[in-house]
């Protein structure tokens, strides 16, 4: 478990870990807990993206 980290980090680790699930859950075929998962990883990565500092080239 991560402690002390950055919200951004947070939210990556966050979403690299829904992937795996939603992956489990989409073999298994279940529908409602793959439709879950991929809300969560929306949101995980909307608060990477919103936290993130957007960079100026």
């Amino acid at each position: 478990m991560q402690e002390n980290k950055s919200p951004t980090k947070t939210a990556d680790y966050i979403y690299a870990h829904l992937q795996d699930l939603t992956h489990l859950a989409r073999q298994n075929e279940l529908d409602m807990l793959v439709y879950l998962l991929e809300m969560a990883q929306i949101e995980a990565m909307e608060i990477s993206k919103q936290i993130r500092p957007t960079r100026s080239l």
